[in-house]
């Protein structure tokens, strides 16, 4: 049997994993924004079906950034890189955000549908967008926690899909956000 320390450690770099995925596609975002040198070249990538398919995608991206923030929270789960990761993604997701504003029409044709439904997997819930991220950009398994919320629906691993996002990486196991009430 694994000691506390062992299984903390574990959690803690599967969580430092998932957070370095996550600003890696913020940052992939906000750095393909800034090389945009016209403002009307950005708007036009931006209002494109495939632009706004695209910054949708990324914004789920933060949203998880979120989630797993509030999972934290919620098992005490803190360290200073973990934190620094998190301060590091809110100042990336601002600036990509900056290029949003400029582009009132974009929020307006951004999908930002917050009533996820959970997911089951092997005796553990997940949310789609979480297991989503997990699975194109983390690692190919997904991590176990002890299933916390009843009547979800089983999870068809084929279905996932983040859009237009393929993030190979990593090896993290053992942790994912639980899904909150």
């Amino acid at each position: 049997m694994e000691s506390k320390e062992c299984i903390m450690e574990a959690k803690v770099n599967s969580l430092q994993r998932c957070l370095d995925s996550i600003y890696k596609v913020i940052r992939t975002a906000n750095d393909t924004l800034c090389a945009i040198s016209k403002p009307s070249v950005c708007s036009e990538v931006l209002l494109s079906p495939q632009g706004i398919a695209y910054i949708s995608g990324v914004a789920e991206v933060y949203r998880v950034a979120k989630r797993v923030q509030g999972g934290m929270m919620s098992l005490s789960i803190s360290t200073e890189t973990l934190q620094k990761s998190l301060r590091d993604i809110e100042i990336i997701w601002n600036n990509v955000q900056a290029f949003i504003s400029f582009n009132p029409s974009v929020l307006r044709m951004m999908d930002f549908n917050d009533t996820e439904q959970s997911i089951l997997h092997n005796g553990c819930y997940y949310h789609a967008s979480c297991a989503n991220f997990w699975l194109n950009c983390v690692d190919s398994n997904l991590p176990g926690l002890i299933a916390m919320k009843e009547n979800s629906e089983d999870l068809n691993l084929e279905e996932l899909s983040v859009r237009g996002q393929n993030c190979s990486d990593t090896n993290p196991k053992d942790f994912t956000v639980p899904v909150t009430q």
